[in-house]
């Protein structure tokens, strides 16, 4: 019997994972409960900025002027935060989308980005820790998986 060498190739085919948007369109859903608390907070920050104006004013009776001015800039300063983490969240959501694209890597990036955004307003900024770690959690996996969608087919 005469020995004969055998070659065998197998091709191993990955499909590029859906996880990307569907961890994205999760993470949107946790976003609106995120984005309710947000505004909530911001304005009771707002009356209590104008309420504490108020009382601290000179005098014996409530100050509504400082007060008002107080809450005046109070909510603009935490409607542009607001503005922007809900903008930031609106964009995270539509890269998760385009996670199986040839520009998956950009897009995974930009969505860790947004990520650690998300993330870091959630510990220290307005909103809710709860809801914030979890919408910033999805966004981070869902940049990861995009990531690594970049050598599948």
């Amino acid at each position: 019997m005469e020995k004969q060498d055998v070659t065998i190739a197998v091709n191993v085919e990955q499909k590029k994972s859906n996880a990307a948007w569907i961890c994205g369109l999760i993470g949107f859903i946790t976003s609106i409960p995120n984005s309710f608390c947000a505004f909530l907070c911001a304005g009771a920050a707002t009356a209590a900025s104008g309420i504490s104006a108020g009382l601290n004013a000179e005098g014996n009776e409530f100050n509504e002027t400082a007060a008002n001015v107080a809450a005046e800039e109070a909510a603009r300063g935490t409607s542009g935060l607001l503005w922007i983490v809900l903008i930031i969240s609106i964009a995270c959501f539509i890269l998760s989308f385009m996670g199986k694209s040839k520009n998956s890597v950009v897009t995974g990036v930009l969505l860790i980005l947004g990520a650690l955004f998300i993330l870091i307003n959630g510990f220290v900024g307005l909103g809710s820790m709860l809801w914030g770690t979890a919408t910033g959690a999805l966004y981070l996996v869902s940049g990861i998986v995009s990531i690594t969608n970049r050598n599948k087919a």
